[in-house]
């Protein structure tokens, strides 16, 4: 006859405390992170698979725009699914704010492992040869978290992260926690959060529209796309938009022959109502930014191309307006890493 106290004993006790806290043990989050890089790894031909797909459900879906699956996939979540266990709670009994950032990690790997690692070699070898050293990596720049509700020990919760836009140095990454939804229950967001990446090959810094283009995610740019910026985009006073303005909307980007970022592009028939209607937006915040003699506040976002019905295939300018909307979004944060820097040479 078994002893109880042969099998409760301490060692068992201990296995059964790790097998509950398995996602906190050392090392665990290594292997986490290579899991998602294995499982998200892309090729060249698998973007081009997906893109395909892509434009297969745009077309089944033409009635429903807005939908998912008419979502260009740069600008497309990739979802995780976890649990905190008890190694990740406070005193408060609830998933602590320091575990947050792990999560962040592993989703933020799923998604940039999707969309950079199809271009890693052959923009390596591109960038070797122009004469740029070193290693090529991805480096994280800065991560902003608000937390809206708690998360409950072992309570299931999905992370999803998705693009919001990029410019010449960084990749801004939006990411939801989201309890999910249940029967007679919508999902909940549980907290939210800003994250930023540059690529560097050693201290050449590359610009994430060479990145995603090499992977083979961006449709090719118009040939004129390194043009001057088109009449609409100055006030109807003759005098251009204030700076900070003009530099979220790229109107006043350098040439760069590698990739067209930062440059402005030639607005199609198609598009041009609502580009009107997003200068006419960017127009009234100059004047009264000019009238308060105050940073401009855009408080409603750019009309999300996303959004509009006969909107069109997601082309090369379908794409910029969705990359600019998602900047204006992220534009306060990043004007706030900037603020800080300077706060702190103040001493």
């Amino acid at each position: 006859m078994l002893n109880p106290s042969s099998i409760i004993s301490w060692r068992t006790l201990a296995l059964i405390f790790a097998l509950l806290n398995l996602k906190a043990l050392p090392l665990s989050w290594h292997f986490r992170l290579f899991y998602r890089m294995f499982t998200n790894w892309s090729s060249r031909a698998r973007v081009a698979a997906r893109l395909k797909d892509h434009e297969r459900a745009s077309s089944a879906s033409s009635t429903t725009p807005s939908s998912i699956n008419n979502t260009h996939p740069v600008f497309q979540p990739v979802s995780i699914f976890s649990r905190s266990p008890l190694l990740e709670t406070d005193y408060n009994l609830h998933k602590s704010n320091s575990t947050y950032f792990a999560d962040l990690d592993e989703s933020r790997t799923a998604l940039v492992t999707k969309l950079l690692v199809a271009g890693f070699k052959q923009g390596a070898e591109n960038l070797q040869k122009e004469g740029h050293k070193g290693r090529l990596s991805i480096i994280l720049g800065s991560v902003h978290t608000s937390f809206h509700h708690e998360v409950k020990p072992y309570e299931r919760y999905e992370v999803r992260s998705r693009v919001l836009g990029w410019d010449k140095k960084w990749l801004v990454i939006a990411s939801f926690f989201i309890r999910p939804a249940t029967k007679g229950k919508d999902e909940v967001l549980l907290a939210s959060a800003l994250s930023k990446y540059v690529v560097k090959k050693g201290r050449f810094t590359v610009s994430p529209t060479r990145c995603l283009a090499a992977a083979g995610w961006l449709p090719p740019a118009p040939e004129n796309s390194n043009s001057s910026p088109p009449q609409a985009a100055s006030s109807s006073s003759g005098t251009p938009l204030p700076s900070s303005i003009a530099e979220l909307l790229h109107l006043e980007g350098t040439s760069d022959t590698a990739t067209p970022d930062g440059i402005a592009a030639p607005i199609p028939e198609s598009v041009a109502e609502v580009t009107a209607a997003v200068v006419e937006k960017l127009e009234s915040a100059a004047e009264a930014a000019s009238s308060a003699s105050a940073q401009p506040a855009l408080t409603e976002p750019l009309l999300p191309l996303t959004k509009l019905d006969k909107s069109g295939a997601w082309d090369w300018h379908r794409i910029e307006m969705e990359r600019l909307r998602g900047l204006q979004i992220a534009a306060n944060w990043l004007d706030l890493d900037k603020d800080l820097k300077e706060e702190f040479k103040r001493g």
